[in-house]
């Protein structure tokens, strides 16, 4: 059996491997031959490979086509060739060093039998075997010491977790805090145990640490100790050591992710007492692993919660952000009513071609904000934005009873945001920047309309879709903003309202009646013209052609240039059916051509 120790810029890991060739390289694993992945951009795809002959030797094959493997006595083995050589041997790969070592079966016999075998003369450890006084357990330390150790404990449970210093001021613990000569905090990375920090920080002439024992602690997901003559005389990784302890590291699953690790090998005193690790020292050794699984279980879920913070705050106001963040179960897939809003720029094309493309990144930037803020400011979700437009949706995933009023609400400050805009490019485009929105009230399904790579929050099914069609049509009306017969029932008279139409959008069969969403309080003289035109409305969908030009009349000779665009549509058509009357099916629905 071979054991490796594998140091790439401090950063250690120790393994065995117990027969056939092993190799290492920077590619993945090949002809199932075992490997190790080293991170090191100097080391080759597949740069060694090692082949153990005896107890007492190994062949080394260079693998690589670019880099040559060094040896620590100044040989090097060049590309394509293989060198016998004795063991042990310290070999370099890139900026990497990798100490060979032999395991005798012998050794590793009496390790397993003394620290394994005989683990009922040791003393094992679990959280739920722990009674309820530390003084129990052990010698009493004084109410000094007793004070040290909590505050130790504590400050490590305030570290940083996952940094160096955290890892550093936990291996310090051991030391400083216990009394132990050695301690050494270790973290299965890729299936193998890597030193994430040790105290003191020396290079040792000898194994770290005995891999059986982290296998049985992790097997047995208990904390072990052991002391006295069963550590005498074994394996290299035990070899004058007085007394070794590990104690396990468990993630927020209850999995062993890690350990701490001591060892006390200062020998006694002539004729005292051997020394070794008592229970008390033990179970404070264990609250010390457990302070870690801890602090890497808040690092995780700060983590977590950072992510779905930047998230959340991507597509949903403040307060809903931090609600989600406390009920993640809200964004699942579910299917309710929600009211859904849509909204571009008007003549967009023409404006970008008074534009660079830079420029016209810029002024969509600016759009997108203003009606973003507008959306957020009535606790909307911004489901995304397309080219120059944008969707939202109210009542979900959070219900809102009120959910049609706010989006309503947020069209208009929309649009009240646009001359702001045209002030500020004024001296750009000449056109004005305008908006389209539609707005619609339905059932959708609502959750992730992305992929399992990419998380988007939204909505599909048909009152989604009406919404786009909703929005399309206001370049036929002529209006900033159009709403639909679901929303205008929702809302009530909570705003100043007219119906313009009843038409068959693109796509969908089933007439919809549509109303231009005007301001919160109209004026006395607006409130007037619109109850006008919904009345030769009427007579229009009455095939009363004559009253409805007649009602319509007066809206379009009382204006000065400024003509009503609904009033002027609705009276052209009307004239057209007088001149040529329609066929008897005729049911005062208009088509719409335009998505």
């Amino acid at each position: 059996m071979l054991h490796f120790t594998v140091d790439y810029k401090g950063e250690i890991a120790e393994f065995d491997h117990e027969y056939g060739p092993f190799e290492f390289g920077r590619g993945p694993k090949r002809d199932n031959i075992p490997r190790f992945v080293v991170n090191d951009s100097y080391v080759s795809g597949n740069h060694a490979r090692i082949q153990q002959i005896d107890d007492s030797k190994v062949s080394i094959f260079n693998l690589s086509q670019r880099n040559s493997i060094r040896l620590d006595q100044g040989e090097s083995i060049s590309l394509g060739m293989s060198m016998q050589v004795e063991l042990p041997v310290l070999i370099h790969v890139g900026e990497t060093s990798i100490k060979i070592e032999a395991i005798r079966e012998d050794e590793l016999e009496g390790e397993d039998l003394a620290l394994l075998d005989s683990m009922e003369a040791a003393i094992t450890l679990n959280a739920s075997q722990s009674s309820g006084s530390l003084l129990d357990l052990g010698q009493s330390p004084s109410p000094e010491k007793l004070a040290l150790w909590f505050e130790t404990l504590i400050a490590v449970q305030k570290s940083a977790s996952g940094s160096m210093e955290f890892y550093e001021d936990t291996a310090r613990a051991v030391v400083e805090l216990i009394g132990l000569d050695r301690g050494l905090v270790l973290m299965i990375k890729d299936g193998r145990w890597m030193v994430q920090a040790r105290f003191p920080d020396e290079d040792v002439d000898h194994r770290e640490f005995s891999v059986s024992v982290l296998a049985k602690m992790a097997k047995e997901k208990k904390t072990f100790y052991q002391s006295g003559a069963a550590l005498q005389s074994q394996s290299e990784s035990v070899m004058g050591i007085q007394a070794v302890i590990a104690a396990p590291i468990f993630d927020k699953t209850g999995k062993v992710v890690g350990a701490i690790y001591g060892v006390r090998s200062k020998a006694p005193a002539m004729g005292g007492a051997s020394l070794g690790v008592n229970p008390l020292e033990a179970q404070i050794i264990q609250l010390l692993a457990s302070s870690v699984g801890a602090g890497l279980a808040r690092q995780e879920q700060e983590a977590e919660a950072g992510r779905l913070k930047v998230q959340f705050e991507q597509f949903f106001s403040g307060d809903l952000a931090r609600e989600l963040q406390k009920n993640p179960k809200l964004l699942e897939g579910h299917e309710t009513e929600i009211t859904v809003l849509f909204s571009d720029i008007r003549g967009f094309s023409r404006i970008s071609e008074a534009l660079n493309p830079r420029e016209t990144c810029n002024l969509v930037a600016d759009v997108m904000e203003e009606l973003t803020s507008c959306i957020m400011a009535f606790e909307g979700v911004v489901v995304g934005y397309l080219g120059d437009g944008i969707m939202a949706m109210w009542n979900a995933p959070a219900p809102q009873s009120d959910h049609a009023i706010k989006a309503c609400k947020a069209a208009l400050a929309m649009v009240s945001k646009m001359p702001s805009i045209q002030d500020r490019w004024k001296n750009k485009i000449s056109m004005p920047v305008k908006v389209g929105i539609g707005i619609n009230t339905g059932n959708a399904l609502c959750g992730n309309i992305g992929s399992l790579r990419k998380f988007q929050y939204g909505a599909l099914g048909h009152a989604v879709n009406l919404a786009s069609r909703i929005e399309g049509a206001t370049k036929v009306m002529g209006v900033p903003i159009l709403i639909s017969g679901s929303t205008k029932k929702m809302i009530g008279q909570s705003f100043s309202t007219r119906r313009l139409r009843k038409v068959r959008v693109v796509g969908i069969n089933e007439p919809v009646d549509l109303y231009q969403l005007h301001a919160e309080v109209s004026s006395i003289e607006w409130k007037s013209d619109a109850d006008v035109y919904e009345s030769a409305l009427v007579n229009y969908e009455s095939k009363k052609f004559g009253l409805a030009c007649r009602d319509l009349y007066p809206l379009i000779t009382n204006q000065s240039g400024n003509y009503d665009p609904p009033s002027l549509s609705l009276m052209s058509k009307a004239i057209e059916f007088l001149r040529k009357p329609p066929m008897d099916c005729f049911d005062g629905v208009e088509d719409l051509d335009l998505k």
